[in-house]
């Protein structure tokens, strides 16, 4: 069995045992334990599942390692999943499906959290989200990231390749983007018209194309983008292969950029493409390490993986970013649910005491740079990370080695 079908046979088993664990951990009372239960909403089955289904499971494993080390004495985490299948029409039910099962945080996978936002105003429910748009955190509210604004990550990525990677005696180099039109992709493309803008000389911008959602051919945005230097292709999956294939079988030669979306599908893309076509791909990371790097956050992540999930733990691992950068966000979020509940004790737990507990939250992990939230600021990460897909390595190594603050002057 090739890595692509171990893959997809890897997702159906993560959909499955989140459907047991959301369901049968609901049924399963510890004695002389508080539950406390996370509205999750992510997508499962639909186009973005192959990253989004491993992220949801990294919060699974996350939390089991809580619940069956104790971390929180008298507390279990339960978990209740929504699967959006990455349809919009979903946005609104997934939030009131988590109110009803009795969710006192969400924990959001989605772009679209912004459409939530005012829900979780009303009820004092706070979100806690994974992609972040500026509109979501400006003004501050109930949502929190445990991300950088992908703009934030945009722009400090195109300043390093402008500083630090291009060499400029070939000429100014041509950028552009392509993908579907949701909140995510928007907010790529209004980044880098930005910082195009306001550098002048660093780039020469062709175009940032969007298509309708659920797009399924690229022609016309791979002619209009054929000639450029750098491209940002789509972020949700399988619009991200599709372009990639089509880009390269028309002659595209650009050198592929992008973010964590990029590579969450490190499997789906090889497998359908190959290291000839991805080797010297650039991404920017938010102060996610990728596998194998040294660190006890790491090194947890791969413990668990290979501990919980001992047939599937190599295509985990193979599909790309998805679980360790999720076990990142994940362990992140649960150190601040397990002060926010020592703070006030688990009977009195609620949307509120975890709000009043996060706008003063601030950690630091051995290696990381500090992050965490102010009564002004709603996400974590300050700093980025540059990584390139190598052929030579047959893998994703670091390009800088250190931290670069994802807000520039």
């Amino acid at each position: 069995m090739n890595h692509k079908w171990k893959v997809a046979m890897a997702c159906l088993m993560v959909v499955t045992l989140l459907a047991t664990l959301s369901y049968g951990c609901a049924e399963k009372e510890e004695e002389g334990k508080v539950t406390i239960t996370i509205g999750q909403i992510t997508d499962l089955t639909g186009p973005a599942s192959p990253a989004y289904s491993v992220v949801a499971l990294a919060l699974e494993d996350a939390v089991r390692y809580f619940n069956e080390e104790d971390l929180i004495p008298g507390v279990r985490i339960n978990i209740v999943t929504y699967d959006t299948v990455y349809n919009p029409a979903r946005d609104l039910p997934a939030y009131d499906w988590c109110i009803e099962r009795g969710a006192k945080v969400i924990y959001d996978a989605m772009s679209s959290a912004i459409v939530r936002r005012p829900f979780a105003e009303r009820d004092k429910v706070p979100i806690v989200a994974l992609a972040v748009s500026e509109d979501m955190i400006e003004p501050p509210g109930w949502i929190f990231s445990v991300n950088a604004p992908v703009a934030y990550q945009v722009k400090a990525f195109l300043k390093w390749i402008s500083e630090e990677y291009w060499d400029y005696d070939q000429g100014i180099p041509k950028i552009g983007s392509a993908g579907w039109e949701n909140v995510y992709h928007v907010e790529i493309t209004k980044a880098i018209e930005e910082y195009v803008d306001d550098h002048p000389g660093q780039f020469e911008y062709v175009a940032g194309l969007l298509a309708p959602q659920g797009s399924a051919s690229w022609t016309g945005e791979v002619e209009k983008l054929k000639g450029c230097d750098y491209v940002w292709g789509p972020s949700a999956g399988l619009d991200t292969l599709t372009f990639a294939r089509e880009f390269r079988d028309k002659g595209g030669t650009a050198t592929f950029i992008g973010g964590d979306a990029m590579s969450a599908f490190r499997g789906l893309l090889l497998d359908g493409l190959g290291w000839e076509d991805l080797d010297g791909s650039i991404a920017v990371h938010a102060s996610t390490r990728w596998w194998g790097e040294p660190s006890p956050i790491v090194d947890l992540a791969e413990q668990l993986v290979y501990e919980y999930h001992p047939g599937e733990a190599d295509d985990i691992v193979h599909a790309g970013i998805g679980y360790i950068g999720g076990f990142h966000q994940a362990y992140g979020f649960l150190e601040l649910l397990q002060k926010a509940i020592n703070d006030v004790g688990a009977e009195n737990f609620d949307g509120q005491a975890f709000y009043d507990t996060a706008v003063g939250f601030s950690k630091t992990w051995e290696g990381y740079e500090e992050w965490g939230f102010t009564q002004t600021k709603r996400y974590s990460w300050d700093y980025v990370g540059i990584y390139k897909w190598s052929q030579a390595d047959g893998d994703v190594i670091r390009l800088v080695t250190d931290w670069l603050p994802n807000l520039i002057e």
